[in-house]
């Protein structure tokens, strides 16, 4: 195995967005959602870098919208991507000079070195430039709703559990994976505490980078595909295949999950835990069965094209559908 360390400077903590005035002077364009376009952050981010603002791809990244911004933002000496994870996607999939991610919410892909998009209704995955700086500063996750900063870390808890029953893991993937677990599970109940929300930054910090090196699970898989099919936003993905995922690799994986586990097994602590936060989601909430079980087929090449410890034939494919249905 080989181990490629990322070249990105992350600054974290209070005040970091601070780091930004230093860039005056330099032709800068501000990308972001149309949820932010008129709150207080952007005003701040464009105020500091005396920058221009463009909204950018809408979720799940859709590929007419990479093409639109690769034209939008060629011109620009750096591109500040302010948003989750499709904008940051968006700009690391067609920007090739300076980028700086400031992520408003917890899903993570400031840290990794690819980047999806939708092609045809499925996530797809590429090699993408990876940030030059990162930014995780609490102030940024402050108009981000509570339910989408949850889900997100949801997803983030997705990478940290995937990537340690992964079958290309290795004992720095699980410490890891562990210890952006342990971050996350305790600092999601409690995001009214700014020291909380750094918390979870430095937890999807380390989550995250386990994407570099593994490739993730069935609970990813899900989401690859039914989160494009039927608009679901990925985190959500998570908060419907995550327990499932667990209890169906529990045999298999029940040895290397060990430091995860809660006094009860994984996916029943996952569970609770979902419930708890009020984000626990059923695909019914999404799809009809009769649609969902359409997809029966693509979802068994992704599972098993995937680092899932089992591979699934398309009887268990259609029976994890109907359990997280």
């Amino acid at each position: 195995m080989i181990f490629e360390y990322p070249r990105t400077k992350v600054i974290y903590g209070e005040k970091s967005l601070y780091w930004m005035s230093s860039l005056k002077g330099r032709k800068i364009v501000i990308v972001t959602t149309k949820s932010l376009m008129q709150g207080k952050l952007v005003k701040k981010v464009v105020d500091l870098v005396n920058g221009d603002l463009i909204q950018g791809p809408p979720q799940h990244t859709p590929e007419s919208s990479v093409e639109k911004l690769k034209q939008e933002i060629s011109t620009y000496d750096v591109v500040i991507s302010l948003g989750g994870g499709s904008i940051i996607d968006g700009v690391k999939l067609t920007f090739p000079k300076f980028h700086i991610a400031i992520p408003t919410t917890f899903s993570g892909s400031e840290h990794t070195a690819f980047a999806g998009y939708t092609s045809s209704g499925i996530k797809i995955s590429s090699s993408a430039k990876e940030p030059d700086i990162v930014i995780l500063d609490p102030e940024a996750t402050l108009e981000t709703p509570i339910d989408l900063l949850k889900t997100s870390g949801i997803r983030s808890i997705d990478h940290a559990v995937e990537s340690i029953y992964s079958v290309d893991s290795t004992p720095m993937i699980s410490s890891l994976g562990t210890e952006g677990f342990s971050r996350m599970i305790g600092c999601l109940q409690d995001l009214g505490d700014v020291n909380s929300r750094i918390q979870c930054q430095i937890g999807v910090w380390l989550s995250s980078l386990t994407l570099r090196y593994v490739r993730m699970g069935i609970s990813h898989a899900f989401g690859y595909v039914f989160g494009p099919s039927f608009g679901i936003p990925h985190g959500i993905t998570s908060c419907i295949s995550l327990p499932n995922a667990v209890k169906f690799n529990y045999w298999k994986i029940k040895d290397s999950i060990k430091p995860l586990e809660r006094r009860i097994p994984l996916y029943d602590f996952l569970d609770v835990m979902l419930k708890t936060l009020g984000i626990r989601k059923r695909l019914r909430d999404y799809a009809d069965l009769k649609d969902a079980l359409k997809l029966t087929g693509k979802f068994t090449e992704v599972v098993n094209s995937s680092g899932n410890p089992i591979k699934i034939t398309e009887e268990q494919a259609k029976e994890f559908i109907e359990e997280v249905y």
